[in-house]
């Protein structure tokens, strides 16, 4: 279970039931959701617009690979880790949702937003 914003509920059924449906069969064991941090937060997480997956093979770093969370980020090596060209990745971008790995500030490989925040 994960908890979602109301209105995209139906999205993400569809969304996860598409990864697993697909050929690739990207294996998946731990999403996050909504998540409140507080009333300063711009955290989508906050809104139930965002999600995480596999956030320890799929870390959040500085530009220079520096670790903020998480503990790495080896698609093609590790299962576990999001490549860019994936099914994770286009079909969250199919339903509206950015994925963190484009982010210009730092990366955020395990995150996918609904606004791109």
């Amino acid at each position: 279970d994960v908890q979602i914003h109301k209105e995209l509920a139906g999205s993400i059924q569809q969304i996860f039931q598409e990864i697993y449906d697909s050929g690739e069969q990207f294996p998946i064991y731990s999403v996050g959701g909504y998540n409140w941090r507080g009333d300063t937060s711009s955290s989508e997480h906050c809104l139930g617009t965002a999600l995480d997956i596999n956030p320890n093979e799929n870390y959040q770093c500085k530009n220079d690979g520096t670790a903020i969370v998480g503990k790495y980020w080896k698609p093609n090596e590790d299962p576990y880790s999001i490549p860019a060209d994936g099914i994770v990745v286009k079909t969250f971008e199919k339903y509206g949702f950015r994925w963190g790995g484009t982010f210009r500030n730092s990366k955020n490989y395990m995150h996918f937003s609904y606004f791109g925040t």
